[in-house]
């Protein structure tokens, strides 16, 4: 790699001093163009480092102590997933090599490592860096460019033949033409199946998962489908969201005219999907089934059939593998589909300031009016979003009963008649939108304060992560991290670490205690370490800073 510009940093996390250091200078010496190489000895000090700093690459032992090498990866992957991992480790066990390949490690070598090969991975791994950018590298060399831009005008084609209406047969012809040869088979039907996945947790530890963690958990979940459907000609592609769809094959010649052998195949294919999230990757999911269909045509029809099996989990939580079959004789479909738009519009109610979600409002309200003549259908949706409207003012807690009460549908639209109360409905969602605003607001500042609170009493845990401080506050590792930030300007880690830098600098200006005795006592595993991150924030050593202070020595 001499002559290249690029020169690269890199991470190296082992419990042995002087295995890691061997690396280092091995590395440094060799011509990758490595510039710098950190050592730490343990998981806590690696993430530590990760935090603070940008690396191309780490390289980790698997059996320490207090954080093994699993862990590190699963919070590496978590907080950077395409951060590429090389396993160095004296474990030959194919459980270990396994966690840490389906982890997205680049590789797994055996110490003692020959060094001819170490140079030769990390000079692979840091090549294709280079050229991949800041795109996942979890699938580099699988497939040629050729075979890629094939299998994506495929897809792209898959995508529009689901949610474009109204083609024209020409148009069928040209996407048909572009899917190649995945609509060739005689007599072949297809079916869609969306899933839903939950990724506010999962991985092999059950952690909370932040925003940009379910990118990869996402990606995962499209590359397990992939496999899985192989067998049945399927195709997983990414949807809205946490969102999949796949797009399902099922031959003719397996299935002949036997609907009942089809039906069949679709519930092992959907109870598969479940089954298999749910065993490599720890993804709880929900899943909807369309029926079956002979043509491309009918596509989007399928697409909104498993849309509204999907939607039939927010009524019977407690299945999650949900047929179109067994819905069509129970006469929800249109509740499902206004449920499906009220709780749309609660989310983006919650999440921004409300102007937009009022117009969206107006809409509902509009479609409303249309109902008044149905008293029944009238009075299922109109409280359907009333009720679900004045539910959001108790997720929060912070209003008095004299507004509570004042916002209850019951009393703020008694005596009116339907179409009365489909026009008051815009001014009492403006009201409690302005209400809601202020209940956030507070809301949020006291979350913020307690998870301070919580810092300050836990800084001084080595071991301290997002999940803990998210479990406090009964709130996701993402949207606190999100909270935090938006309040004070910061993210979380920063003031992890400055609350413990400025109880060090306190012990070290007013106590006699020793250096090592200072980094256990604000939550460094390690003297060394703790070293490197106090003259990070304050420009000085430890022992320095105690001189200008008190005059004295560490």
């Amino acid at each position: 790699m001499k002559g290249e510009t690029s020169v690269y940093k890199v991470l190296i996390v082992d419990d042995e001093p002087r295995v890691s250091a061997g690396i280092r200078n091995f590395l440094l010496q060799s011509d990758l163009d490595i510039a710098h190489a950190e050592t730490a000895l343990n998981g806590f000090e690696a993430l530590d480092c990760l935090r603070m700093d940008t690396y191309d690459l780490v390289l980790t032992d698997i059996q320490m102590s207090m954080m093994n090498g699993i862990e590190l990866m699963e919070a590496i992957f978590l907080e950077q997933p395409h951060l590429p991992v090389i396993v160095i480790s004296a474990h030959e066990k194919f459980d270990f090599a396994k966690k840490s390949l389906r982890l997205g490690a680049r590789d797994y070598l055996i110490k003692p490592v020959e060094l001819d090969e170490l140079v030769r991975v990390v000079g692979k791994v840091l090549r294709e860096k280079k050229e991949a950018g800041r795109q996942t590298l979890r699938d580099t060399g699988r497939q040629t460019f050729e075979q890629r831009s094939v299998l994506g005008r495929r897809n792209e084609a898959l995508l529009e033949l689901l949610t474009e209406k109204g083609l024209q047969p020409e148009d069928y012809r040209e996407l048909m033409a572009e899917a190649g040869d995945w609509f060739a088979g005689e007599g072949d039907c297809f079916a869609v199946a969306l899933v839903q996945l939950d990724l506010s947790k999962g991985g092999f530890s059950n952690r909370g998962v932040t925003l940009k963690d379910r990118k990869l958990l996402k990606y995962a979940s499209i590359n397990v489908l992939e496999e899985y459907l192989a067998d049945w000609g399927g195709v997983a592609l990414p949807g809205f969201g946490n969102r999949l769809i796949s797009v399902l094959r099922l031959s003719g010649q397996d299935a002949g005219d036997d609907c009942s052998r089809r039906h069949a195949q679709l519930h092992l294919i959907g109870k598969s999907i479940h089954l298999n999230l749910k065993q490599y990757l720890n993804v709880d999911a929900v899943v909807g089934i369309s029926t079956p269909g002979t043509e491309a045509a009918m596509l989007p029809k399928l697409m909104e059939e498993a849309e509204a099996a999907l939607e039939w989990s927010k009524i019977d939580p407690n299945h999650r593998v949900l047929f179109y079959e067994d819905m069509i004789g129970l006469h929800t479909i249109e509740r499902l589909e206004w449920a499906s738009q009220v709780e749309a519009l609660i989310r983006r109610l919650k999440a921004s300031d409300g102007a937009d979600e009022l117009d969206e409002l107006g809409k509902l309200a509009d479609k409303l009016k249309a109902f008044t003549g149905s008293a029944e259908r009238f009075k299922s949706c109109f409280g359907l979003l009333v009720y679900r409207l004045y539910g959001v003012l108790f997720e929060y807690g912070h209003e008095t009963g004299e507004a509570l009460h004042r916002f209850a549908p019951d009393v703020y639209f008694r005596g009116l008649t339907d179409e009365e109360k489909a026009e008051r409905l815009s001014g009492y969602a403006a009201e409690l939108s302005a209400l809601l605003r202020m209940s956030m607001s507070k809301r949020d500042r006291t979350i913020v304060s307690r998870i301070a609170a919580y810092i300050q009493q836990h800084y001084h845990n080595p071991g301290l992560k997002i999940q803990d401080i998210a479990g406090e506050v009964h709130f996701s590792a993402a949207y606190i991290s999100y909270l935090f930030k938006k309040e004070w300007k910061k993210n979380i880690w920063d003031y992890v670490s400055e609350v413990r830098i400025e109880e060090a600098k306190r012990l070290l200006a007013t106590t006699d205690l020793k250096r090592y005795e200072i980094a256990y006592r604000v939550g460094y595993e390690s003297p060394e370490h703790f070293s490197r991150m106090f003259k990070r924030y304050t420009g000085v050593s430890p022992a320095d800073y105690r001189k200008e202070r008190q005059g004295g020595l560490d």
